[in-house]
């Protein structure tokens, strides 16, 4: 699922044209709300961004391109008792580089020095990133991933760009529909086998989709 010219666009950004199907959605009336291409549909930028790049990572990983190691360790939190605290570390085993956003993730992991992707503290399910703005020493906040999918969009003809404004293609997009089946099949069948690694990253890149707090 690499985007190729007229090809298909990456696994993350075909997750993200079916946002709706992996994100709750929200009123149209509410301001900071991402809008998915080609449906009068809402959903939280922040928490679409997350999935998309989770996911990335994912298929980084399937392809052969990545591994990864968790380290864990037990932060002791008082009177509550102790809280884990997992850090999640990308090895390179295909240094290969792919286009679009799965590409953008593999060059930050072959710069990385250490590999570390982030840190996330809590139970399974629950969570909590500990970096803003970064993952691998790259800046994901949002509207990264907006922009990153934009781009693989416009490089398979899925939409167009003119004036610095991105429109997209609906026709085009319909014609993903079953391509966003599928990769939604996946990335669920991705938490029902591995919910561990599934719920560290979530919480990891939720985190980093944040926007940097202020000086």
């Amino acid at each position: 699922m690499d985007p190729e010219s007229g090809g298909m666009p990456s696994v993350g950004s075909l997750l993200y044209l079916a946002a709706d199907q992996v994100i709750a959605s929200r009123p149209s009336m509410l301001l900071y709300m991402t809008r998915v291409p080609c449906k009068r549909v809402r959903v939280d930028p922040i928490g679409l961004s997350a999935v998309v790049l989770a996911a990335t990572f994912l298929s980084l990983q399937e392809s052969g391109h990545l591994s990864f190691r968790v380290h864990e360790e037990s932060l002791r939190i008082i009177p509550a008792g102790v809280m884990p605290s997992m850090t999640l570390y990308a090895e390179v085993l295909d240094p290969t580089i792919r286009p679009g956003l799965p590409g953008a993730l593999l060059s930050a992991a072959i710069k990385s020095p250490d590999g570390r992707v982030g840190t996330a503290q809590g139970t399974p399910g629950h969570m909590y990133g500990t970096d803003e703005a970064y993952v691998l020493d790259l800046i994901v906040s949002d509207p990264y991933v907006k922009y990153a999918v934009r781009g693989e969009l416009v490089q398979v003809g899925a939409s167009t760009k003119s004036w610095g404004a991105f429109r997209p293609d609906c026709a085009r997009i319909a014609l993903l529909e079953a391509a966003c089946a599928d990769a939604v099949r996946w990335w669920k069948q991705q938490q029902a086998d591995a919910p561990r690694l599934c719920a560290l990253l979530v919480g990891i890149c939720q985190m980093a989709s944040h926007p940097p707090a202020g000086p």
